[in-house]
């Protein structure tokens, strides 16, 4: 489940900073590293390699890649989660934001912010106020039967499950929509949820004041089945 993608994004976002991974080695890593049959997630990292001292400096061209295997049972759907807005800005030009890169001070500081304030995880607002992202995963809401989440514009990462929710939803039968958001306007929603690859769909309990019903609508279930099941790279 998810594999192809996400090597797909590791090698697109390594060229974009300057790193010449390659798929075929990135993908035969992944299958030497996870036990056959087990649950649980792959982190691969990709640096330049060795190379000069320095920002600037050069890597020999060959990059190291390192791969950690953590077995897990990952329930479905996740217990809901308190979600309280950080004083921490997402900065929409920075290539860390569009990119899925090691640079996560800023996350794991609005993450303690939150967790210090008696919230489960906190929501990134842009420079403008918008509704950008969680610490570490993508915001969706939904208003009836439209499914909206940011636009990347807001300095959102584009996360791999976020976009596939966008092209799968329709055909569970959602209507989908990338829009700019207030914490307002989020709050108005019916209900509040975050994706990411181990988190699939978790609902938001409470935000800003409002609770919100924590039970996923039966499409979203269905869909979160579906990559369970291992069909996220048909």
């Amino acid at each position: 489940m998810q594999k192809r993608a996400h090597l797909m994004r590791l090698v697109a976002d390594a060229a974009a900073l300057g790193i010449g991974a390659r798929f075929p080695e990135l993908e035969s890593l992944a299958e030497e590293v996870v036990p056959e049959g087990t649950n649980g997630a792959l982190r691969l990292t990709v640096t330049r390699g060795p190379g000069a001292r320095g920002l600037a400096g050069n890597g020999s061209g060959r990059p190291t890649v390192l791969a950690r295997f953590t077995p897990m049972e990952l329930p479905f759907p996740m217990q809901p989660v308190r979600l309280g807005i950080s004083t921490i800005r997402r900065n929409p030009t920075s290539p860390s934001a569009c990119h899925k890169t090691l640079s996560y001070t800023d996350n794991v500081m609005a993450l303690r912010e939150a967790v210090a304030a008696g919230y489960d995880d906190a929501l990134l607002l842009s420079p403008e106020g918008r509704v950008a992202c969680a610490s570490a995963a993508n915001v969706f809401a939904l208003f009836g039967n439209l499914l909206v989440t940011p636009p990347l514009s807001e300095g959102v990462l584009p996360g791999v499950v976020r976009g596939w929710l966008l092209a799968a939803a329709r055909e569970a039968g959602l209507e989908t929509a990338q829009e700019s958001m207030t914490p307002e306007r989020l709050a108005e929603a019916d209900s509040l949820f975050l994706t990411n690859s181990l988190r699939i769909f978790q609902p938001v309990r409470e935000f800003a004041g409002q609770t919100f019903d924590t039970e996923l609508p039966a499409a979203l279930i269905g869909l979160g089945k579906t990559l369970l099941q291992g069909g996220f790279d048909d």
